[in-house]
């Protein structure tokens, strides 16, 4: 059994601007099949259109509100609630809300964890 506390690891960012992504569990080599990253989005950012590197995604949110789309459909996902996002998916996310969303992410296989675990570290600003 292995305990993460909330405010352990190690933030990344894929671009200045972007979403926060801290690995929790998986993208590692020896590690589990599953992974969980804790997203924090804040206010008016967002990702485009990506996908989650052979992945299976569920996204819960835990604060705020978050856009998920893929093409033309998108559905707020808003505190408890759970998208589940397939591999073959190319899905942006977007904050149009007025404070900062976190959101939960946990993938299988854990894929996507090893491609954010890559990101860099956020630059001060």
């Amino acid at each position: 059994m292995d305990l993460i506390k909330a405010n352990e690891g190690t933030a990344r960012q894929p671009a200045p601007g972007a979403p926060t992504a801290t690995p929790i569990f998986g993208g590692v080599e020896g590690g589990p099949d599953v992974g969980l990253v804790r997203v924090k989005v804040p206010a008016g950012a967002g990702m485009p259109a990506h996908r989650h590197s052979g992945s299976d995604i569920i996204l819960t949110t835990i604060t705020g509100m978050v856009r998920i789309s893929i093409g033309d459909e998108s559905v707020e996902v808003h505190p408890g609630d759970s998208v589940l996002i397939t591999k073959d998916e190319a899905v942006s996310l977007a904050n149009p809300g007025t404070s900062a969303a976190e959101v939960l992410v946990a993938a299988g296989p854990a894929h996507f964890i090893e491609t954010v675990r890559a990101w860099p570290e956020p630059t001060a600003n």
